[in-house]
């Protein structure tokens, strides 16, 4: 529901409208028909490649296109494979429908895996070209999205089935899924130069299955101490909530936008608090969580800020990059918390699509802010070490997970199904995989125990996947980005950020290709700024010591990735609802192991779990 509140009279006003209707994203399934394929082989054989780029689109378009099903929605499947030359095709939109484009692209018996540069295409030598594209809006460039393969015609023997989830996903053309993307720290997938319309428009209409009833007092008493420390006037301003979340948002919080309105100035934050549903809040131990976020803001953060301040680091050299923060509080006992932060959207920053692997620029500068932040916290451990007691915090994800807990059995269960994700064949990797889940909770415990990675031991972020990052871009570029979400916030070995994010957010091919130059990246940054804090790496931090963290305290990285992946391989709304799930556990003390990986699209799953433990094992990290 959306909530109003009006200072003049001082009691809610809760407003209630029908729910909102505006469509989602569309990621329809493909029904490949007889006669699609029997024209994907004709064009394979009597196609020449010399053929200008418009008539060949023109020809597949006419061959290809079939009329819209009214129980499904249209997706279009191109085969085209070059006898010397690639032929590009590119599908203008149709404004009226909203239409998704796929090219299923097969090499002689595999896949190629697809590679993306933020919407736009890694070079390659053989490529057919795979289009995704979503409803118009006027300041929303056209995307499109190449997948690397030749077509092999011959080895379609499932004609009907569905292709999925292997593609980047442009914004969503709906304002309720808008509002609920909250800063990024959503599970909602976007691609990172998409438009977007002014985070300002009115409130949507609240999804009933988000809210169990009106938003608490608690919530409205934050923003109205943030309003009048904002300067908005006590008794004429008016708060509004929009409240509308997707399934699998946050497991442990929830995210709404509020609106602050006084004449014509009107204001924008993000409020994150405690799931509404208790049984969700208990199960996850949510105020654990906000207990640890609030500290991250409230002391820790400014802690890492002022001491650079003070040794005369610029922004641009050192580690600012979070989102502003006007309130944040915890009381456990209550069970009421309130984070308030900057809508980030405002200034145009955006999320990566999250069914896409990272790439190059946008890993890039990852790297480089994960370098800087561990760079102030060994800085920081020399010269404030009072201060620094502080950063000592445990890791909160033993709370969440207790000794025969269910979560337990799901870590077990998801490890037992990326071991299975491996070829029969390969003997070393699942013998490997499997003495990991016979001794996972040991493992987990050894990976996140800062007192086993002195002296290194840093303040890390925690929760490094690409949701919680947010990028700016500048001439298509990204050049800037913030990291969210300081929920798990820990001391511990700094290669856990950096295992977490390479092995969760790339692919194989990434690694194959760039994992070394990563390692680089991060650990030039975190020199340089050492230096710039007066301190010598070579004696606080060497390289040497960074490749032997690796080898102790990598394997965390497929620790995270069992759980992860198979979320970066589904679509939003194929994610389990985590109020219903919630419920369902407190009614039956049962919880359904398989809700993250069965809905997973089981291509991008297999290949992507599979090259991570693969790696894991050739870098000597498990």
């Amino acid at each position: 529901m959306a909530g109003e509140h009006n200072t003049e009279s001082g009691t809610e006003q809760p407003v209630v409208s029908e729910r909102a209707t505006a469509a989602t994203p569309m990621e329809a399934s493909v029904e490949k028909s007889s006669d699609a394929v029997d024209t994907a082989v004709e064009i394979v054989e009597e196609k020449k490649v010399d053929q200008q780029q418009e008539t060949v689109q023109q020809e597949l378009i006419a061959d290809v296109v079939e009329e819209e099903k009214p129980e499904q929605q249209q997706e279009i499947v191109q085969d085209h494979v070059r006898e010397e030359n690639i032929a590009e095709v590119v599908v203008e939109e149709k404004p009226e429908q909203q239409q998704e484009t796929v090219q299923d692209a097969l090499r002689e018996a595999s896949v190629e895996k697809m590679l993306v540069d933020g919407g736009m295409m890694e070079e390659t030598s053989v490529a057919v070209q795979e289009i995704v594209e979503e409803p118009h809006h006027e300041d929303s460039p056209d995307v499109s999205v190449k997948e690397e393969a030749v077509a092999d015609v011959s080895a379609v023997t499932e004609q009907t089935e569905a292709v999925e989830n292997n593609v980047t996903t442009e914004q969503a053309n709906s304002e309720l899924e808008k509002s609920a993307e909250l800063n990024g720290e959503t599970d909602v997938a976007e691609h990172p130069v998409a438009s977007e319309e002014s985070s300002t428009a009115p409130p949507a209409v609240a999804d009933a299955a988000t809210s169990s009833g009106e938003l608490p007092q608690y919530l409205y008493n934050a923003m109205e101490q943030v309003a009048i420390e904002q300067g908005f006037t006590v008794g004429k301003f008016k708060i509004e909530f929009d409240v509308g979340s997707n399934k699998g948002d946050g497991f442990v919080g929830q995210m709404f936008k509020a609106f602050l309105q006084e004449g014509e100035r009107r204001e924008v934050f993000l409020c994150k608090i405690p799931p509404l549903n208790e049984a969700r809040r208990q199960q996850f131990q949510s105020m654990t969580i906000f207990s640890r976020e609030t500290l991250a803001y409230k002391s820790l953060l400014p802690l890492i800020f002022t001491y650079q301040e003070e040794k005369g680091i610029s922004r641009e050299d050192g580690f600012f990059n979070v989102p502003k923060c006007y309130y944040a509080e915890c009381d456990e006992t209550t069970e009421q918390s309130v984070i308030i932060m900057e809508d980030l959207r405002l200034k145009d920053y955006r999320m990566w699509n999250k069914l896409v692997p990272v790439n190059y620029e946008h890993a890039r500068l990852t790297m480089q802010q994960l370098g800087r932040l561990h760079a102030v916290s060994l800085a920081m451990k020399r010269d404030r070490p009072a201060d620094f007691e502080q950063f000592k915090v445990p890791d909160p994800l033993e709370v969440m997970m207790p000794e025969g807990s269910p979560f337990e059995a799901m870590m077990i269960k998801m490890l037992t199904d990326a071991k299975e994700t491996l070829e029969p064949h390969e003997t070393k990797e699942r013998t490997k995989m499997q003495k990991l889940i016979d001794n996972m909770r040991q493992e987990m415990k050894t990976c996140t125990d800062g007192a086993l990675a002195e002296p290194y031991a840093v303040l890390g972020h925690g929760d490094c996947w690409v949701n919680n990052f947010m990028f700016h871009y500048k001439n298509g570029a990204p050049e800037h980005v913030i990291l969210l979400d300081w929920q798990i916030t820990r001391y511990v070995s700094p290669v856990t950020d950096l295992s977490y994010f390479i092995f969760c957010c790339t692919d194989g091919e990434f690694r194959r290709r760039h994992y070394d130059e990563m390692m680089s990246i991060y650990y030039n940054s975190l020199e340089a700024l050492l230096e710039k804090l007066g301190h010598n790496p070579q004696e606080v931090f060497p390289r040497t010591a960074l490749m032997r963290q690796l080898r102790r305290f990598g394997r965390f990285g497929i620790l995270m990735a069992i759980f992860l992946v198979p979320m970066l391989c589904t679509r939003n709304e194929d994610l389990p609802d985590m109020d219903e799930a919630a419920e369902k556990y407190r009614e039956t003390n049962e919880m359904d192991l398989n809700a993250m990986t069965l809905n997973a699209n089981q291509r991008a799953y297999r290949e992507r779990m599979s090259s991570a433990i693969r790696d894991m094992v050739q870098y000597g990290y498990l």
